[in-house]
């Protein structure tokens, strides 16, 4: 199984632990792992469409160029109302791609205030919800992997803020 599985399935786990009364700390840590699923399933995407296999650690170290605010900041653009990057993505931006962006920025909000907001109150539905949401993300990402948007959306998550201060 790959890293992004394993946490989803965690996530899944520590979201329906305690039967009855569920632990802050499960819920908020299940929301937390649900972000880094989806933050980890979209690096694993981009390391496998920019990096050859061999050698063999090559995607491994490439995955660690990958930033939380840089993947955020793209997603940000794609969910947005005009979506996609000028003379780079083709109109119309495919609603799945919107939407993957969309949950990304949503999960990091979600995964900031599970962490680090520990006066709000966290339900175990609020938590299904972000796990229900990673996955619907992963599958509709399966749906538009192969299309030209979804490279540049890759591509972007890494070398976004480096090819963008030449376009000003």
């Amino acid at each position: 199984m790959t890293l992004h599985h394993d946490l989803l399935e965690q996530a899944q786990h520590l979201a329906l632990r305690e039967p009855r009364k569920p632990r802050q700390a499960s819920l908020r840590r299940a929301i937390s792992t649900a972000y880094y699923s989806l933050f980890h399933f979209l690096l694993h995407e981009a390391t496998d469409l920019l990096f050859p296999s061999n050698p063999a650690t090559l995607r491994q170290r490439a995955s660690r160029a990958f930033t939380h605010s840089d993947a955020r900041n793209v997603c940000e653009i794609f969910a947005g109302e005009k979506g996609g990057i000028k003379n780079l993505t083709s109109e119309p931006l495919e609603q799945q791609l919107r939407e993957i962006a969309a949950t990304f920025v949503e999960l990091h909000e979600a995964r900031h205030r599970a962490d680090y907001d520990l006066m709000e109150t966290l339900e175990r539905a609020q938590a299904i919800g972000y796990v229900g949401q990673t996955r619907l993300a992963i599958a509709e990402w399966h749906a538009i992997k192969n299309s030209p948007n979804a490279n540049v959306f890759l591509a972007a998550l890494l070398i976004h803020g480096r090819w963008n201060r030449y376009n000003k």
